[in-house]
């Protein structure tokens, strides 16, 4: 048996999270061809990744549910003002 020690490096970014990894790794492939190691920091980030995603998400939604509000606001504020005279 030879060595199958093996240097990587990872650079991910997405939806505002950067991460990067330098590692060493046994490289003891699973049937999709990848390290279980890599596999497993992939999951970690990407979970974080997902969780920056839904608070993106809920953001806008919430700004535009604001914006929508205040708009709504402004046309009962002129109606108001029009039958008022």
């Amino acid at each position: 048996m030879g060595d199958h020690r093996a240097s990587i490096k990872i650079q991910f970014e997405a939806h505002g999270v950067k991460k990067e990894t330098d590692m060493w790794i046994n490289y003891y492939p699973d049937e999709t061809g990848v390290d279980r190691t890599v596999i497993e920091w992939f999951k970690e980030v990407w979970e974080e990744c997902l969780a920056k995603y839904h608070t993106l998400i809920d953001e806008g939604i919430a700004e535009r549910a604001a914006k929508e509000k205040e708009e709504r606001r402004k046309q009962y504020e002129e109606l108001r003002a029009e039958f008022e005279d």
